[in-house]
């Protein structure tokens, strides 16, 4: 199992605290510390005398760091957990039984936040249609309505074959991972678990998520305090590592035209929380806050538009 982290002490210690049953079985149990600056890893080798605990000196990112543990990782299966979720030992059990099928390459946790409700987990692969409405905000709208939420759950329906399943908790066959891995580094922070599960099943693998395997997930640790969060996910990042996927599957020009919808549809979005700021109330920091981090994003969509090879080479180093 590989835990990468980064400035999460807390919630890093309540993560190894729900995987401490396999420590005492003797499973492998990788700590990576992204270069974080709060004792993270002092404290865990302090707590858990079987952990392994890698350090990176400097921050690599949350890919690098990954791909590090899981290098080392030995053992038939590779279990990679973000530092914010907690495992439940009881529910493991179902991942270890839906490897039986020689097919699964992949399998995903249905997450789940703190208060029990359901975080997205798995389903298609993102669309034009898809990432023009989840800038236009439309489906967080959406997904406040029961019967939307019956219609589509977050988490797809489990045991079926899906495009894509969250790396925050993600179960790896080693022989998926030996054919296809490692993940792709060149994403900012978000969308390698879509590239490592389209790759997967390009190869004949299946991914599935599986049922009853649920994980409870903080959500956005690391990367929610930063400038340009908004419901403890980066926008900005989000928005750019999405084009960034685009731009590997289907070329500059697919993804310039998607990332003026997606302008158009922020644009949309923006007039709408203008006019509704005057009635928000209490809530104006955080709603000021909010449309701060839409305009970044509609920054970053606007320089995808205009020139997609310029917007990786920046946000994402040469190729």
């Amino acid at each position: 199992m590989v835990v990468p982290t980064r400035d999460t002490r807390d919630l890093t210690l309540r993560c190894l605290e729900s995987v401490e049953f396999l420590l005492h079985e003797g499973a492998q149990v990788i700590l990576v510390d992204d270069g974080s600056r709060d004792g993270t890893a002092d404290a865990a080798r302090g707590a858990y005398e079987h952990l392994e605990v890698l350090t990176n000196e400097t921050p690599q990112g949350f890919a690098r760091s990954a791909n590090r543990g899981l290098a080392a990782a030995r053992g038939r299966f590779l279990l990679l957990l973000n530092s914010d979720t907690e495992l439940d030992g009881i529910a493991f059990v179902h991942v270890s039984a839906a490897f039986d099928d020689p097919r699964l390459g992949v399998a995903g946790a249905s997450l789940f936040n703190p208060d029990g409700s359901p975080q997205w987990s798995g389903r298609r692969l993102p669309t034009r249609a898809w990432l023009t409405a989840m800038a236009s905000g439309l489906p967080t709208l959406l997904g406040r309505l029961r019967a939307y939420r019956r219609l589509r759950p977050p988490s797809g329906t489990a045991g079926e074959d899906v495009e894509w399943v969250t790396g925050a908790a993600m179960m790896i066959r080693r022989e998926t991972w030996e054919a296809i891995g490692p993940l792709d580094e060149s994403f900012a922070f978000y969308g390698q678990d879509l590239a490592f599960c389209q790759k997967a099943r390009q190869a004949g693998w299946a991914v599935r998520v599986v049922p009853g395997w649920r994980v409870m997930h903080v959500g956005g640790a690391s990367i929610g305090r930063l400038p340009g969060a908004l419901s403890s996910v980066h926008l900005p990042l989000l928005w750019s590592d999405l084009l960034h996927w685009t731009s590997l599957l289907h070329g500059g020009g697919w993804t310039a035209r998607t990332a003026r919808l997606m302008s158009a549809a922020a644009s949309a979005r923006l007039a709408a929380r203008a006019l509704a700021r005057p009635f928000v109330g209490a809530r104006r920091e955080d709603w000021d806050r909010d449309t701060a981090a839409l305009r970044a994003a509609r920054a970053k969509a606007r320089e995808w538009a205009s020139d997609p090879a310029a917007a990786n080479v920046r946000h994402f180093g040469p190729p």
